[in-house]
């Protein structure tokens, strides 16, 4: 972990991930944009494909190095692109690319086998074989996997060349990519290893279960169940009927795996519960919301002001309205509120 000291004030400060722009038209005559772009030959893309724009080209391009893996985010003009046979044979690259489309379809072809791959939805490219498709402007993330680890994560690998993973079971770790492009920011450098780790294994649960396989990795699969669980509690964290058992037919897993999960933070329920006391005490330290306690026991799944104000003291020691004059707003009336004068 790299830490930053300024001499002026002794203090310390924690350095954080940053997406690093590695390319961009902006500021160039619109003439001059492709060859530019060609010339950068950015991750390699000019040396391994052939590009032709449909048409005026701009393209934007980030990297954020994770430590034990590099993503790339692109937002670039609708072209065609062209590995070639002579390419994939002569370029020495026999990485599994992994393209995440957040927005823009691409229409692949492998040896004249053509498939769509819409915007939500994950095309796997062996680039030790050739493959076409046309690009709509797009905005994407991705990622290349060395040969080896890929073939330890995933059976068959020259068989899931131009494998399009559909919306619906793309769509975990389509949405995490997405959070880690907007809040990567938020988080110290040390953390990468374990963002890195948290996507491959996201990644390999996705495809084997688009897949109907199943996974050779049964910790790695665990792991990624976890984060599809937790995902799942924060998205369902205000409705009443958010529990276990409504867990378990949304992932298809039982329930003694699903406490398995959440053994050391004492079982689903109690997790649940943790979660929504969590975005109580954070509504609770927002100035700028007024909301009543019995508003916010609604909001947060909880049957009534008194159950949550019994849990939330339970939980932080003190009551609600005590909390949240701590943190410079005061109860009036015991209703609504205002801030100190």
């Amino acid at each position: 972990m790299k830490i930053a000291h300024d001499s002026r004030s002794a203090v310390a400060t924690v350095e954080n991930l940053h997406w690093h722009r590695a390319f961009a038209t902006d500021g160039l005559a619109a003439g001059d944009c492709y060859a530019a772009w060609r010339d950068a030959d950015i991750a390699g893309l000019s040396t391994r494909y052939e590009t032709t724009p449909h048409e005026p080209f701009s393209v934007a391009m980030d990297w954020l190095d994770l430590g034990t893996l590099g993503i790339g985010s692109a937002r670039i003009t609708a072209q065609d692109w062209d590995r070639s046979r002579w390419k994939a044979n002569h370029d020495h690259n026999d990485d599994l690319v992994v393209n995440v489309r957040h927005a823009g379809a691409a229409f692949v072809d492998v040896d004249g086998h053509r498939t769509v791959a819409p915007a939500g939805s994950i095309v796997l490219a062996d680039m030790a074989a050739p493959m076409k498709h046309f690009s709509e402007a797009s905005l994407s993330t991705g990622f290349a996997l060395p040969r080896a680890l890929a073939e330890q994560m995933l059976p068959q690998v020259r068989s899931l060349h131009g494998y399009v993973v559909a919306p619906d079971p793309a769509a975990l770790l389509v949405s995490h990519l997405a959070t880690i492009r907007a809040s990567a920011g938020h988080l110290p450098v040390g953390s990468g290893p374990v963002i890195a780790q948290t996507i491959l294994d996201l990644f390999a649960m996705t495809v084997t279960a688009s897949m109907g396989a199943v996974p050779s990795d049964q910790g790695q699969h665990e792991r990624a169940l976890l984060v599809q669980l937790r995902a799942a509690i924060e998205d369902q964290l205000g409705s009443p009927s958010l529990n276990t058992a409504r867990l378990s037919r949304m992932l298809g897993v039982s329930r003694s795996t699903l406490y398995r999960l959440l053994q050391d933070q004492g079982g689903v329920q109690a997790y649940i519960r943790t979660r929504r006391l969590a975005r109580v005490a954070a509504a609770l330290r927002d100035r700028g919301n007024r909301q009543t306690v019995a508003n916010l026991a609604d909001d947060w799944g909880f049957c009534d002001a008194a159950y949550l104000g019994r849990a939330f003291r339970e939980m932080y020691g003190i009551t609600p309205g005590d909390y949240r004059a701590l943190h410079g707003m005061t109860l009036v009336g015991g209703s609504s509120l205002q801030a100190p004068r």
